[in-house]
């Protein structure tokens, strides 16, 4: 019975230890070669697997690709839920959440290249691939509200918040893919504080609701 259980055990620790190869084999190989030009093959090879394996842990490639994206989705709220809170305006909170998903993606160039080279493949096949385009939305719907917390305008109709998460979302993608493109992986995101603070200062000038002069305040929606 003992030595049954050790045999599974070792056979569970195995399984794990292969998917977890395959994950970091797939994200690392559509890092260098592209999404489009890996194959499965180019994946196991790389974790040293044959493709017997593959199939025991995933369906195809597209389901490879589904737990990336879903697991690099985490991984950006959770970098969020990881931040302190210590400002107190909220211009200054808006920022520390954007810098914190520059941060967050800026360490990893494979996610990078994975998120993008998806979106892309997304937007050429609107109608294909229900489970990625989830992912997605599920990232969009949790910029939504964090943007309605930092700013303090829970209010914010679903419009505005999506718009808004949206344009986040793509200053914080679209900045780190030029930053690659100008500086390989030399940039630094500590040094985009000043575009981001001026990002943040706009958004609130225009999503805050002033102050109105009967509460005895003047204009400005930051506090």
């Amino acid at each position: 019975m003992i030595a049954t259980t050790h045999r599974q055990t070792r056979a569970k620790r195995r399984h794990a230890q292969s998917f977890e190869n395959l994950v970091q084999a797939g994200l690392a190989v559509i890092g260098q070669r592209g999404l489009y030009e890996t194959t499965v093959e180019h994946i196991t090879e790389a974790a040293d697997v044959g493709k017997g394996t593959f199939y025991a842990h995933f369906d195809s490639k597209e389901d490879l690709i589904s737990h990336l994206v879903r697991q690099g989705v985490d991984e950006l709220i959770s970098a969020t839920a990881a931040q302190p809170r210590a400002d107190s305006t909220r211009a200054g909170r808006l920022a520390g959440l954007i810098l914190g998903q520059l941060q967050a993606l800026g360490r990893r160039r494979d996610l990078v290249v994975l998120l993008h080279q998806v979106r892309g493949l997304l937007i050429r096949q609107p109608e294909a691939r229900h489970r990625l385009r989830q992912e997605y939305r599920r990232y969009v719907r949790f910029l939504m509200g964090e943007c309605r917390r930092v700013l303090e305008v829970p209010s914010l109709s679903h419009a505005d918040a999506r718009t808004l998460a949206c344009a986040i979302a793509g200053f914080v993608a679209g900045t780190l893919s030029f930053e690659m493109l100008m500086r390989g992986n030399r940039g630094n995101v500590l040094s985009l504080a000043r575009p981001v603070n001026a990002f943040a200062d706009g958004v609130v000038a225009r999503y805050v609701p002033s102050r109105s002069p009967a509460n005895g305040h003047g204009g400005g929606g930051d506090s």
